[in-house]
């Protein structure tokens, strides 16, 4: 017999399917520590496996109108985020220790502040002003993937660059930001997923 929804969770479903910040915000507070731990049980890097959490969300909510069922977007978040520890484990990277987390306290407060609609916009228009202090080859390949939502092959093909060479760039234009938030006291990890995955491929919509 087929599950059938309750309200709630057809709610759910629907604000998810239409990116809404404040269902980005409940699926971090339900997943986002369970997912990291489970990454970090992994790779034995907790650094990495926030990055991977993060990294997992973003896909999920670039995803989003791919799934109509709670149980999915579950299983998705787990398998992801085993399937990229897994990958991490293969790479050079596995071989050295990560950074400790120093901002997970920052990401607590700032977060509160941003339940207030105006800060939270203010934030995002902050996001957008260090997308455009990026490097000029990683601001591009922002751009291409976030704002104009192409993929990797597309965006590799219009820029006449390697997907692996587009890869990287997307990796390091992440980084910076994160880092460049973090140094500014801005960073909050529920924003920063909303921002990339969601609110950027909204401003060409």
């Amino acid at each position: 017999m087929p599950m059938t929804l309750s309200p709630r969770n057809r709610s759910i479903v629907d604000e998810f399917q239409r990116g809404h910040y404040a269902i980005v915000k409940e699926l971090y507070d339900e997943y986002y520590a369970s997912l990291v731990d489970f990454g970090s049980q992994l790779i034995n890097n907790s650094s990495e496996a926030h990055h991977i959490a993060q990294e997992t969300f973003v896909k999920l909510f670039q995803m989003r109108d791919r799934f109509n069922k709670l149980p999915d977007i579950k299983a998705f978040l787990y398998i992801t985020v085993r399937n990229i520890c897994f990958a991490f484990i293969k790479s050079e990277n596995a071989n050295f220790p990560g950074p400790q987390v120093t901002w997970f306290e920052q990401d607590v407060k700032t977060t509160i502040r941003n339940e207030d609609g105006a800060e939270r916009e203010k934030a995002l228009q902050q996001m957008a002003a260090i997308v455009k202090e990026l490097p000029q080859p990683e601001q591009t390949v922002f751009n291409s993937l976030f704002y104009e939502r192409l993929t990797i092959p597309a965006t590799a093909e219009q820029l006449k660059l390697t997907p692996v060479t587009v890869t990287q760039y997307r990796i390091n234009a992440i980084r910076t930001m994160r880092e460049k938030l973090v140094a500014a006291n801005l960073f909050s990890v529920p924003l920063f997923i909303y921002f990339i995955a969601v609110f950027c491929g909204e401003q060409n919509s």
